[in-house]
């Protein structure tokens, strides 16, 4: 299906993301290294200093415990998280950490998202033809004025097809149905925790629903067609928003409301 992206919602500019906290990963960089590869789902390998990456980790059973941005800086491994994960994802990976002689740090940097059209910067965690999204860290004593809202951050990454978990929402999915499978996950870098069935399904599942963001008007209600994802985004008369939905019933509702593939 055609790739299609809406960027009248989109704002140029940057925002410190005061709800998300960063936590350095201490211990000797390889094994810092080494001991994430082998439990987050992207490839920490292609991740450079000062660029980012999106991943998450895990259960057993490929059902996604918290979502998160990897961050190098100065070879130091950060993960940028949602407050509201900070304690799930540190008591998670902790039973694990100390076989590789790592721990996790609170820090107290500053995490400043940033949207700029696209080829403005050469680092990006996404991008489209149009515009690239990004993150970076700052000392505690950084200030800026703030020329993006909250609303703007979370537009521009739903039509990108980035979705970012509430903590309610933790091991409800697998990274298939909420598009991670391409976001997130790499297929090519070995095991991980919950790999073996996230793989399956990936290649020998049979998927009939489909993940999508919708742009609707203001007077949108919420319909048995459609499985709403995380927070509904109100920005220009319209609701923007992810959402899970049966294949068979977007011709139905595509009349009247904009879908975004993915």
């Amino acid at each position: 299906m055609k790739k299609h992206t809406d960027n009248n919602f989109i704002e140029q500019g940057s925002l410190e993301l005061s709800q998300w906290r960063a936590i350095k990963v201490l211990g000797n960089h390889d094994n810092a290294r080494d001991f994430l590869q082998g439990q987050i789902t992207s490839d920490v390998n292609l991740v450079s200093n000062n660029s980012s990456q999106l991943s998450c980790i895990c259960d057993h059973k490929g059902q996604v415990i918290a979502d998160f941005i990897l961050y190098k800086l100065q070879e130091e491994f950060y993960i940028l998280i949602n407050k509201d994960f900070v304690n799930i994802f540190c008591d998670e990976l902790k039973v694990f950490s100390k076989f590789s002689s790592v721990e996790f740090q609170l820090s107290n940097k500053k995490i400043i998202g940033q949207i700029l059209k696209k080829g403005e910067s050469k680092y990006f965690y996404s991008k489209n033809d149009t515009f690239q999204i990004n993150v970076f860290l700052k000392n505690s004593d950084y200030h800026h004025k703030n020329t993006l809202n909250l609303d703007h951050w979370y537009v521009a990454n739903k039509l990108l097809g980035i979705l970012f978990l509430d903590k309610s929402d933790s091991r409800k999915f697998r990274p298939l149905e909420i598009n991670y499978d391409s976001s997130r996950v790499s297929f090519e870098k070995g095991c991980f925790r919950g790999q073996e069935i996230v793989a399956r399904m990936k290649y020998l599942g049979v998927n009939r629903r489909q993940f999508l963001t919708f742009i609707a008007d203001d007077k949108f209600k919420e319909e048995n067609h459609i499985k709403i994802v995380g927070k509904i985004i109100k920005i220009n008369d319209k609701k923007i928003f992810n959402g899970i939905i049966k294949r068979d019933d977007i011709e139905k509702i595509k009349k009247n409301i904009e879908i975004i593939y993915f």
